[in-house]
């Protein structure tokens, strides 16, 4: 989903971490529990990273800007009509607003329809990278001829290994908040931040940990995302560790 659809889970987030500070308990898990919020805004902008494979998927790919613009456009008037329509008293969890049975059905099917598709959006990408570098680069064609004659069979394995990867991931972190924000700082903040800086300074051939006077905007980019990352993961690993030990919920298990 569009960063725009994701500031309420990110406020959310926030206020439901400062609730859970303990003014009793050491100042240090306090202050690393306000920084895993910062793997919820690094999740909250992830969704910069798909721009160019929605562009690559393009026909016409010198479309690309308007195409996005209008899509942002109508993600954001979605969102703010949806915003409108909870009214001023907003329940934490939105569904809680919806009222009938049909109604709290059928928003549902949405729910999972959009879950299903973010899913094979993200997972698109990293299966035919993986495919490219496992099947094509480190296996000789030679040696292993049935998998490169059977790219069916190579994504379905693929496939699986995503499946069970997110679903173990998922599960052993069977609280939302925590789990947003360990993918934000994980996986978002480099993918949306650290990684266009460094492939930028290795096109110029710059030096990655030095800065010149013509490429310190990069720089700078290296810099606070490398430090985004590791104050975001700090946090939301302790967050985590804390959330185990108070008994919010454990690996596996279903939490409400």
């Amino acid at each position: 989903a569009p960063e725009e659809g994701t500031v309420v889970t990110v406020m959310n987030d926030i206020g439901q971490r400062k609730l859970q500070s303990n003014p009793d308990g050491p100042a240090m898990h306090d202050v690393l529990r306000q920084l895993a919020s910062l793997g919820s805004i690094g999740f909250a902008m992830g969704s910069q990273k798909l721009f160019l494979n929605i562009r690559h998927e393009l026909r016409d790919r010198s479309k690309a800007p308007q195409t996005l613009a209008i899509s942002l456009a109508l993600y954001t008037s979605v969102y703010v009509a949806i915003v409108w329509l909870a009214g001023p008293n907003p329940p934490d969890f939105l569904f809680d607003s919806i009222q009938g049975f049909w109604n709290r059905r059928v928003a549902g099917f949405l729910l999972w329809a959009h879950v299903i598709v973010s899913y094979a959006i993200n997972s698109q990408a990293i299966c035919s990278s993986m495919d490219r570098l496992f099947w094509h680069r480190l296996l000789d064609p030679q040696q292993w001829p049935t998998w490169h004659n059977s790219p069916a069979l190579r994504w379905m394995i693929l496939t699986l290994i995503m499946a069970v990867t997110a679903y173990t991931v998922a599960n052993a972190i069977p609280f939302f908040q925590d789990l947003v924000a360990l993918i934000g700082a994980v996986t978002s903040v480099p993918l949306t931040l650290l990684m266009p800086a460094i492939f930028w300074r290795k096109q110029l051939q710059v030096p990655l940990c030095w800065p010149t006077w013509d490429t310190w905007g990069s720089f700078g980019l290296v810099v606070f995302a490398v430090a985004f990352m590791v104050t975001a993961t700090a946090g939301v690993l302790d967050s985590i560790s804390q959330d185990w030990q108070n008994h919010v919920g454990k690996p596996f298990e279903c939490v409400t």
